[in-house]
């Protein structure tokens, strides 16, 4: 696949659904009544939304299938409904973390210990998870700059840039993808200032993927964040931002840290392979825990099934 129609294939679903009249409502009862009254009404939001909007229920089928292969028919459905709940929830979700109406704690801090005090850059490697618009704004990264490499978002009532934190994490700036390299030289710059710098590991809008068993087929996804890293000699830190148990709390879970090397030349082999077979391992894990919390609205598959 071309770069060009890679992009246009993987173009955000979150493009064209704006609706001003009900995210403005749902802002009013969020601060109103708080995170659990405006998810309460997310449910029947979500519930036209598939009974109405096919093209969002194709691009959420292919993850569904794989995450539920014996689902048909309505428990499909069903499942397609929890999905579009879960985005739902998670976007009021990242708002009432800006809004100061929700706390965040890690769930395992030890895991990231080793290395978020130590000398040097690191790479956090996010997901499409939970309210991950809001993950990078409140990850505490040891008093470094923080940089998020990202397509600036068209649609301004998700804007990841507009959820932010005042807690403990650092200001964080923006970079587009459309910079130099897709945005990589000047991450690359933050990270050799000792700083550190987000990236997705989900969504391939590049022709430089590796394979990766996910859910029971060989999936494709990007390497820049373990290049980057590599060039960089800083470890790469997946993590995800799920709910708690209650609305008024958002738990980060950080996933096994790898330190990727820069391949040798003339190596047989895909290059970083292992690298990213272990972050395809931490996503479905919590995948696996959390099935409506995993927004993959492409057909990652090489299958395409």
């Amino acid at each position: 696949m071309s770069r060009e129609s890679a992009q246009k294939s993987a173009a955000n679903l979150s493009d064209t659904r704006r609706n001003r009249l009900g995210t403005a409502i749902l802002r009013r009862v969020l601060s109103v009544f708080g995170p659990a009254v405006a998810c309460f009404f997310v449910k029947f939001i979500a519930l036209a939304y598939v009974l109405t909007d096919k093209q969002a229920e194709q691009r959420a089928l292919p993850y569904l299938k794989h995450r539920f292969p014996d689902a048909r028919g309505l428990r499909m459905k069903r499942h397609v409904w929890r999905l579009f709940t879960a985005q739902g929830e998670a976007l009021i979700m990242a708002v009432a973390l800006a809004n100061g109406q929700v706390k965040v704690r890690e769930r395992n801090p030890e895991v990231f210990a080793g290395v978020r005090n130590a000398p040097g850059g690191l790479v956090f490697l996010c997901s499409h998870f939970g309210a991950w618009q809001a993950a990078m704004h409140c990850v505490n990264a040891g008093g470094r700059e923080v940089a998020f490499v990202a397509r600036p978002d068209r649609n301004a009532d998700i804007d990841k840039s507009r959820a932010f934190s005042s807690g403990e994490a650092a200001p964080m700036h923006i970079i587009d993808t459309a910079g130099a390299f897709g945005g990589l030289l000047e991450a690359f710059e933050v990270l050799d200032a000792g700083g550190a710098v987000g990236l997705m590991g989900d969504r391939c809008l590049e022709t430089d993927s590796v394979p990766a068993q996910f859910f029971g087929g060989t999936a494709r996804f990007p390497v820049a964040a373990f290049f980057l890293a590599a060039k960089a000699h800083a470890p790469v830190v997946p993590f995800f931002l799920t709910r708690g148990k209650t609305y008024r709390e958002l738990q980060i879970e950080f996933g096994t840290v790898v330190f990727p090397k820069r391949p040798l030349r003339g190596a047989s082999g895909v290059k970083f392979q292992e690298d990213v077979q272990t972050y395809a391992a931490e996503l479905e894990r919590m995948a696996t825990e959390h099935p409506y919390d995993c927004f993959l609205f492409e057909n990652v598959w090489e299958d395409r099934t």
